[in-house]
């Protein structure tokens, strides 16, 4: 069966513009201009035609689980406590409520305190992780159970939030989760697995036909697997395996021989470093103190480490994946490459995520080293986050090195683009419309606007530019003739829709079936 897709705008991502795209089987197989081919018609009705995203950098696992458990994501503030409360009420038979979705910038300063909790879920554990995956909210009985008290010190990869006398408030800062996430039950393959697939409805209505998960744990690679086998795993999958930072090189083994066991629809090829934290929480690695401290952030795998680890990661052609936020540990990830051969850095394909704050002096390294700038687009803009938690902290100089889109491509830099979902929405044209105003609808104030993208930029980094990090950009990432039907139908066009965050996905197409249809 043909389908020809018409009357309507179609971006290929390439220097091609056809009037019409045809579809045989799970292929393009013709485009082009004037009277289109038989087939059945697909009429886009002056909408418009798009290859299918890719999200460089998302977390479908962890986003499917907070939706089938407490879900806090999209839910007001103010209506915590009473979700909170209802989600207990209705699972008297967990022996733990977990959840999560909270932003920082919710609480002031970013600390929810456990009496919160404490009133409404007095008699079990509770753990919520934030929506950055930073930090917890627990109660008091979650620390009971952990021996957390103001005896306990703070672990040397994470910090426990207190009252002034040093007892526990109920927030737990990076590492510091482990001391209570440690007592939780386990996360099952079949857990993992429903919350993959939640995850993948939601994804495959925005538009999302491929992502790279970037914390692949081996529960998560399991279920990858079952998935990838029993045919319910629609999107194409590039799988970043974590690396334990409480372990060393020894795990390195067992991490190249998992990459061996991926299907053609999973393919867990890289491997997940976590160099450093967030700003918001003073827990990015800086390399100057952070403003009125001489805290400097937190390093959880530092420059020697790196150093020996990241050449034998592309020796074996493993890709990494650097989460770095902070210019300390931004420059500690191009270090370890630069250490590594760059004989075929396009075989191994290293990238680093969220980008945050970059000195100057290093943005040209990006295209020199032939690293890829994974950027997640929609934090650029002067939210409360923004304005509230980090500024205060980088001060005015560090301020300006923000995100910088603009300089990174005008460098010659590769430039991908991921969500961080759950952190935030994965909504691509949400993002793109930060991309291209460094502002939203709620912070108009543009963010440093001379560091924006066009609108083909943005589009460019959510469709080949994800898909080259992903190593799919010659199977998807665009249209064009003998590629995958990996396809979009968008409702208006990006590149000439008034308001580019207004967009909506309207169907879906993996391999020329219908994932989704609005």
């Amino acid at each position: 069966m043909r389908t020809v897709f018409v009357n309507g705008s179609v971006w290929t991502g390439t220097t091609e513009s056809p009037e019409w795209v045809a579809v045989e089987g799970s292929r393009i197989v013709s485009m082009g201009t004037g009277t289109p081919p038989d087939g059945q018609r697909f009429n886009l009705d002056g909408r418009c035609l798009l290859p299918g995203f890719q999200d460089a950098h998302v977390h479908p696992p962890i986003g499917g689980l907070a939706m089938i458990r407490c879900e806090l994501h999209d839910v007001d503030p103010v209506d915590y406590v009473a979700t909170i409360a209802q989600y207990a009420s209705s699972h008297q038979n967990e022996t733990w409520v977990l959840g999560g979705g909270w932003p920082m910038n919710a609480f002031p300063g970013g600390i929810p305190r456990r009496e919160m909790l404490d009133d409404v879920v007095p008699d079990r554990p509770v753990l919520l992780h934030s929506s950055e995956g930073h930090a917890a909210w627990v109660n008091t009985t979650a620390l009971s159970i952990a021996g957390i008290d103001r005896s306990t010190p703070d672990p040397p990869n994470g910090r426990i939030e207190r009252e002034p006398d040093g007892t526990p408030n109920g927030t737990l800062q990076e590492g510091a989760v482990d001391l209570v996430e440690r007592f939780a039950p386990d996360d099952t393959v079949a857990d993992v697995a429903r919350a993959i697939l939640a995850a993948q409805t939601y994804l495959l209505s925005l538009g999302i036909t491929a992502w790279q998960d970037a914390w692949v744990r081996p529960v998560d690679h399991a279920a990858y697997r079952v998935l990838a086998q029993d045919g319910r795993l629609k999107a194409q999958v590039f799988g970043s395996l974590w690396w334990d930072r409480e372990r060393g090189v020894d795990q390195l083994d067992e991490l190249i021989a998992m990459t061996t066991e991926g299907t053609p629809r999973y393919r867990p090829g890289g491997i997940k470093l976590m160099v450093d934290g967030v700003i918001e929480n003073g827990t990015g690695a800086m390399c100057s103190p952070y403003v009125g401290t001489d805290d400097r952030g937190l390093t959880f795998l530092d420059r020697e480490t790196l150093l020996s680890i990241v050449p034998r990661i592309m020796a074996e052609g493993i890709q990494p994946h650097f989460h770095a936020i902070g210019d300390c540990a931004i420059r500690g990830a191009l270090d370890s490459v630069e250490a590594g051969d760059s004989s075929d850095i396009t075989a191994v394909r290293p990238h680093i995520a969220h980008i945050h704050v970059i000195d100057p002096i290093d943005v040209p390294r990006f295209a020199s080293l032939g690293v890829v700038a994974n950027a997640q687009t929609l934090w650029a803009c002067r939210d409360v986050t923004m304005t509230e938690l980090t500024i205060p902290r980088l001060g005015s100089q560090r301020a300006k090195w923000q995100y910088p889109f603009r300089s990174l491509v005008d460098s010659g830099a590769r430039l991908a683009a991921g969500s961080d979902w759950s952190v935030s929405t994965a909504d691509p044209y949400a993002q793109m419309a930060v991309a291209v105003a460094r502002a939203t609808s709620d912070a108009p104030d543009p963010l440093l606007p001379e560091q924006a993208l066009t609108r083909e930029e943005a589009l460019r980094a959510f469709t080949f530019g994800s898909a080259w990090v992903n190593h799919d950009e010659t199977r998807s990432g665009t249209i064009e003739v003998g590629k995958v039907a990996d396809l979009v139908v968008a409702s208006d066009n990006p590149l000439t829709v008034t308001d580019l965050a207004s967009v909506r996905t309207e169907a879906t197409f993996v391999g020329g079936e219908t994932v989704y249809q609005r």
